[in-house]
């Protein structure tokens, strides 16, 4: 039944259902092998599968799109975290604790970043101060995630 409606859509959502669904097999098949370059591509698919339906959407702006985001970012830092090499460390509560809260931490800041851009996006001015402090708050908003990211030491195999 569920696929009634899939088999009724247009190609473009047949094409993004297809693009999803490559996306969710090479992570799928990263985790399995613990192949850091296949869960890569599948998060770059699953990524690019939301920007092209953005691309082909209606035109209007996705209030959604902070959540995806948020998502995406999520899905990437578990799948990175399950194929880490297990060290002792990882039996103490306070640093699994600690890790949790920067994941969430970063999904959070991503899903903030993405609703300022939304809003740079949607913002009914055609110019002016209001716009301009709008895309400055998104601008930093960016460079902070990106700099605390960066900051946070490479493990894991790759």
């Amino acid at each position: 039944m569920a696929l009634a409606g899939v088999a009724q859509s247009g190609e473009q959502e047949l094409a993004l259902l297809a693009l999803g669904l490559v996306g969710l097999l090479w992570l799928g098949l990263g985790l399995t092998l613990r192949w850091s370059a296949a869960m890569a591509l599948g998060v770059v698919l699953l990524g690019g599968e939301q920007a092209l339906r953005l691309a082909l959407g209606p035109g209007t702006v996705d209030p959604w799109t902070p959540v995806y985001a948020a998502g995406l970012l999520l899905t990437g830092e578990l799948a990175w975290w399950s194929i880490e090499p297990r060290v002792p460390a990882w039996s103490d509560a306070a640093v699994v604790l600690r890790r949790l809260g920067t994941i969430v931490g970063v999904c959070a800041a991503g899903a903030v970043v993405a609703a300022l851009i939304v809003l740079a996006a949607g913002a009914p001015l055609r110019g002016g101060l209001g716009l301009e402090l709008v895309g400055v708050a998104a601008a930093i908003a960016a460079v902070g995630l990106v700099a605390t990211i960066a900051r946070r030491p490479a493990t894991g195999p790759g």
